[in-house]
């Protein structure tokens, strides 16, 4: 597992640091992108560094929808555009086909109008049509995923839905309690002799939602945690709060913190777990 796009890390000659994530997993056989970082070309030129052939990805995995993992999809599609790309169920980011999510307050008034007045000539409603995007992926291989899916043997993917980050709604009927859309959100685990190891993104559900649902379907014992956090705004006692029940309560046996997780995640993390913390910074390479 290669940290491919990040903030911090060692000087290395040919990477580049910035905001962002990415990783580049060599699994039985198969290689498989776990996000792109932000930059396009800055992305290009630490795969390039690292000796990293997207031509050679298998599969492509987006956690969500922001800025600072998906921009070097657009370099990847450009050197592997058939690669099978699995994406969070994200309309408003991604282009995922949703349902119309308004209702007209008088449904029946659509009758009384001639039929060229009518939405589709009058032969659908409006409410609960189904509307699709075209987005940056509408030629390639995508699949939106609503639920776990084992998409390469040992490769399980593991959906969640974030409260802390999505958009209002303030149409009627809302305009008096605003409803909130979460944000999907991709994690992916896999299976070794030594347990499940377990990437995320950005963990905006947080890390200790995606541990949970992870364990609904991979229920054997976890040995490694890695990736982003998104600790960087929480107090050191939320943290310490965290990291204890990874250890304890989960039974994680390591971590390797990235991206997001933030300085005093760093150091929680390691003052908590110890040697078994493992340093994950720009092109650090841990064996699975």
């Amino acid at each position: 597992m290669t940290n491919a796009y990040d903030a911090f890390g060692s000087e290395r000659k040919g990477l580049q640091h910035d905001f962002g994530f990415s990783s580049i997993v060599e699994y039985q056989g198969k290689t498989i992108l776990f996000d792109a970082g932000t930059n396009a070309k800055v992305f290009e030129r630490n795969v390039k560094s690292l000796k990293i052939d997207l031509r050679k990805i298998d599969v492509a995995i987006l956690s969500h929808g922001h800025y600072d993992h998906i921009g070097g999809f657009d370099y990847l599609l450009s050197v592997n555009p058939k690669v099978k790309i699995y994406l969070p169920n994200d309309f408003f980011s991604l282009g995922a086909p949703t349902k119309f999510p308004f209702r007209e307050a008088e449904p029946d008034v659509a009758k009384t109008l001639p039929k060229d007045q009518q939405y589709f000539r009058g032969e659908s409603v409006v409410e609960g049509m189904v509307t699709v995007s075209t987005g940056r992926f509408w030629k390639s291989d995508v699949e939106y995923l609503t639920s776990a899916k084992e998409v390469l043997p040992g490769v399980t993917i593991i959906p969640t839905t974030s409260q802390l980050m999505g958009t209002f709604i303030k149409y009627p009927p809302f305009e008096k309690n605003p409803q909130f859309i979460g944000m999907p959100e991709l994690s992916v685990s896999f299976a070794t002799g030594k347990g499940e190891i377990i990437l995320a993104g950005c963990s905006h559900s947080t890390i200790e939602t995606i541990i949970q649902e992870i364990k609904k379907v991979r229920p054997g014992k976890i040995h490694l945690v890695a990736g982003g956090f998104h600790l960087i705004p929480y107090p050191r006692e939320y943290i310490e709060g965290l990291a204890k029940r990874m250890r304890e309560e989960y039974e994680v046996e390591s971590v390797a913190p990235a991206h997001c997780t933030g300085h005093l995640g760093f150091s929680v993390f390691q003052q908590v777990f110890g040697d078994q913390y493992r340093f994950f910074g720009l092109g650090e390479r841990i064996n699975l």
